[in-house]
């Protein structure tokens, strides 16, 4: 039989280096032995193995494995929501809770996907009012989205500018594509403005 506690002290021995990467290394150690765990046969075994899995995917964002650090991460939060020594509404006084739901947040970020990173960066703004940091990642997640759509805009002033050149001059197609281009450039200069003043308001 596994026992969970005494892979969770070879991990957590103070005499081993504690950086991330030296805990992904010892976690990967033991990994095939954690994952065949049947965490449900008891109440501290399952408290362990979710400390594990949670520290584990904690470790993979903060060395940017962030494509690898979401499932982990997932797995964690729903471990911690579906333990029955904690009420749904005591998990926010939870540091770990609080740092999972960072870390999610932060991984979706950083992999460009800001609408799955916002609900968690919302969530975290609606359960820690106080952090003033959260707010200024939603702010990164509506300037990222922003990005997006310049770029886009961008593509299109120069496929404008390629593709009217193709068409004999005042053509109702011609000029069609000519005020698309235009209308495009417009909208580049709008949001180059709006850049400018979000930038002023948070101090970037």
């Amino acid at each position: 039989m596994i026992d969970i506690k005494q892979i969770a002290d070879d991990i957590y021995n103070k005499e081993k280096p504690k950086t991330p990467r030296d805990f992904i290394a010892n976690f990967k150690k033991h990994q095939q032995a954690i994952e065949s765990v049947d965490y449900n046969s008891a109440e501290d075994t399952y408290d362990t193995y979710s400390q594990l899995i949670g520290d584990y995917g904690i470790a993979l964002a903060e060395t940017q494995s962030y494509k690898k650090a979401i499932p982990v991460l997932d797995k964690a939060l729903d471990l911690l929501i579906k333990n029955k020594r904690f009420a749904p509404d005591t998990l926010p006084n939870l540091a770990f809770y609080e740092t999972l739901l960072f870390k999610r947040g932060q991984s979706y970020y950083n992999l460009d996907k800001f609408e799955l990173a916002k609900p968690d960066f919302e969530l975290l703004i609606k359960l820690y009012p106080d952090n003033s940091i959260y707010p200024k990642w939603i702010n990164a997640i509506k300037n990222g989205n922003l990005i997006r759509l310049r770029n886009i805009l961008w593509y299109c002033v120069a496929g404008a500018v390629i593709i009217e050149n193709f068409f004999n001059n005042r053509t109702l197609m011609k000029y069609l594509i000519l005020g698309f281009g235009v209308l495009s450039l417009i909208s580049v200069v709008v949001l180059e403005i709006v850049f400018y003043f979000k930038k002023r308001k948070y101090g970037a």
